[in-house]
C-alpha cells in the first residue's frame, strides 16, 4: 500500500473539553461511579453507587462505616467515565467539591432512589452529599480524515 494513502486513513484522535453543562448532562447517565479522597495521608479511590440532582451527588453508604467516617468533611474528586476500547474513544467527567452528612430529613429525598439500594448487608443507611464546586469533563473521539479515493 502506498506509504501516503495509508496516512491518511489512520485515525486522527480529537480530545474536546466538555461544557459544564454537557458534564451535568453526563453525570446524570450514570449510577456507579468512584469517590477519591485522602485517608490516613493516603489516596483511596473506590466504586460507589449514586445519584445526581442540582449541584449535587448524593451517596448512600453504612451509617459509621470507616468510608462514612473518612469522606464526611473533607473535599474529595468523584470521576464517571464511558469507553469504548475497540474505537479508541470515550468520555470522562470529574467532580469536586466537599462530602458532608445528610440528615435523616434531608436523605428521605433519596431512600427509593433504585440507583442507591444498598448490596450489601442491611445496616443503618447512612447518606452523603457532594456538592459540586467544579465539574470537568473531556470527549476522546477517533476521526477518519476524508478520504478522496472512496468517493
Amino acid at each position: 500500500m502506498d506509504p501516503v494513502f495509508a496516512r491518511q486513513l489512520d485515525p486522527v484522535t480529537i480530545l474536546e473539553e466538555l461544557p459544564s453543562t454537557e458534564c451535568v448532562r453526563l453525570l446524570s447517565t450514570r449510577s456507579i461511579g468512584r469517590i477519591g479522597f485522602i485517608h490516613d495521608q493516603r489516596p483511596i479511590v473506590l466504586p460507589v453507587q449514586y445519584v445526581a440532582r442540582d449541584g449535587e451527588i448524593i451517596l448512600r453508604t453504612a451509617y459509621g462505616s470507616s468510608f462514612d467516617r473518612a469522606v464526611r468533611g473533607v473535599e474529595v474528586a468523584f470521576e464517571i467515565d464511558a469507553v469504548d476500547p475497540g474505537y479508541h474513544a470515550g468520555w470522562s467527567v470529574m467532580a469536586r467539591g466537599v462530602a458532608e452528612g445528610l440528615d435523616d430529613r434531608d436523605a428521605q429525598r433519596f431512600a427509593d432512589e433504585p440507583a442507591l439500594r444498598p448490596w450489601g448487608l442491611d445496616q443503618r443507611p447512612g447518606w452523603v452529599r457532594i456538592i459540586v464546586t467544579e465539574i470537568t469533563g473531556r470527549r476522546i473521539v477517533q476521526a477518519r480524515p476524508y478520504d478522496r479515493a472512496a468517493t
